[in-house]
């Protein structure tokens, strides 16, 4: 065969190669775009309009979650910082936190967050020191051994207290406690009637839900002691929590969140799914696909329509806790503890906030009261600084405080009382579209950081499932 002919063949055996390479990527390119137009559809199809109520941490954690999985969602929020209960204020250029913070040793998911975000490296870790004052007497109990000095009880009662202890630490498990069971009888039960009236009628009754013992749920209470507050490591980050939260923010708003702050609810219409609302100085209406609400239930309760009955009737139930804060600055600490529990007093609780980080001018500290504080949250500022501060000075003489300020919560927590899980939320609830999040729905786990971020968490892959399910 001539040269020519040759040369002729093997160009139309390239040509056809090159026909058929052509062909096969045209094919494979029509089926990458195929495959694209389904997503697409699939896309348009799951994509949904979700609107969170409240930008605390419950709020934010679902929010994250949410953009994820690619959904158009906004955070309606009435004040002017993220955070909830968790925020800070800016004080001489440093974030303080307006309520008591620490973190846990054993709070994985807050730490899991404070690592994505660079500031679990330079934690600060100290065990806990813990002391009662009543009486006009500090009485140390950090440990069993400091229980002998503690004259309050008496021999037989520390010895309970102290057995009881061990028990708290090595055997109990408050899953196993009756939902129906109250706090004063099982305590009666395993501590017996002098540690129950003279100490824990005060800790947990009196002082954290103004509630009697016996209204309060066993299982809830058990739930708090295992958590070990008064044995436990506790933590807190040398750039602050508000930086964490701050991240956060800047997070889901790169990734196309709308958050909306300084805003007014005026209506949540569960039947149109509008949300009528004040922001900017401006009236504004929200359609919306999915609600979640992480505000306290009495402010959804007062600002929604089309609830049916039984349900808001159900939501009615659940009575809320206030809490009034004052936070000041003093030239030294007080003493050489983190937590002091009062009894028989006005305030419930002082915590040192500079004994567990000192990296302020001044040493900051917190005085608040929980139950029974609604009274005080009429009260003008000056007259909460004296009332408080008045036994902050008594029991440590001589203490100089440089500045303080107050906060008011009224919605600070649910009473977690024994009738709690027959009218508790669930995460979906029986309105189409609507859910829940927050410390609200978490019994009987203990109020903190951690059981808010889980919350949040957990509702959105609720949301994210049932969406995936009617797609």
């Amino acid at each position: 065969m001539p040269r020519k002919a040759v040369k002729e063949d093997k160009r139309e055996m390239n040509h056809e190669r090159e026909n058929k390479k052509e062909k096969q990527g045209i094919k494979k390119k029509e089926r990458r775009a195929g495959k694209k137009k389904k997503m697409e559809r699939k896309k348009v199809v799951e994509r949904k309009k979700v609107v969170v109520l409240g930008g605390g941490l419950s709020g934010l954690a679902a929010a994250d979650r949410l953009m994820l999985s690619g959904h158009d969602v906004t955070i309606i929020e009435k004040s002017s910082r993220l955070g909830g209960l968790a925020s800070s204020f800016v004080h001489d250029g440093r974030e303080i936190p307006v309520h008591y913070h620490h973190i846990f040793s054993h709070d994985s998911l807050t730490l899991k967050f404070l690592r994505r975000f660079g500031l679990a490296e330079n934690m600060v870790w100290k065990r806990n020191r813990m002391c009662i004052l009543v009486k006009e007497k500090l009485c140390n109990f950090t440990n069993p051994l400091s229980l002998l000095g503690f004259r309050y009880l008496s021999l037989y009662a520390r010895i309970r207290y102290g057995l009881f202890g061990a028990y708290v630490l090595f055997f109990l498990k408050p899953g196993n406690i009756d939902k129906r069971k109250d706090a004063k009888g099982w305590l009666y039960e395993k501590v017996g009637k002098e540690v129950t009236d003279k100490l824990f009628s005060y800790l947990q009754a009196r002082n954290k839900f103004g509630i009697p013992l016996e209204d309060i749920s066993a299982r809830q209470f058990a739930h708090r002691l295992k958590a070990g507050e008064v044995i436990g490591r506790f933590g807190y980050p040398q750039d602050g929590l508000q930086l964490m939260i701050d991240r956060l923010e800047q997070t889901i708003v790169r990734r196309g969140c709308r958050i909306m702050k300084s805003s007014q609810i005026a209506e949540i219409d569960l039947k149109k799914k509008r949300i009528s609302l004040l922001h900017d100085k401006k009236r504004k209406e929200l359609d919306y696909d999915i609600v979640l609400n992480t505000i306290p239930l009495p402010e959804f309760l007062k600002l929604s329509a089309g609830l049916p009955k039984d349900y808001r009737e159900q939501l009615s139930k659940i009575r809320y806790c206030p809490a009034v804060t004052v936070v000041f600055g003093a030239k030294k600490l007080l003493s050489d503890y983190y937590w002091f529990n009062l009894l028989e007093e006005r305030i419930h609780v002082i915590m040192q906030h500079s004994w567990l980080f000192d990296g302020y001018k001044d040493k900051i500290m917190w005085a608040l009261r929980y139950g029974n504080s609604a009274e005080d949250l009429v009260l003008k500022d000056d007259v909460i600084k004296k009332e408080y501060l008045s036994v902050v000075k008594r029991y440590f003489p001589g203490t100089e405080i440089l500045w303080s300020r107050v906060f008011r919560e009224r919605y600070a927590s649910p009473i977690y009382d024994k009738y709690y899980h027959l009218h508790m939320p669930d995460y979906r609830s029986p309105v189409k579209g609507l859910y829940n999040a927050g410390v609200a729905v978490s019994y009987p786990k203990i109020r903190n950081m951690n059981s808010a971020l889980e919350s949040g968490i957990k509702a959105a892959q609720k949301i994210i499932e049932d969406i995936r399910k009617n797609a």
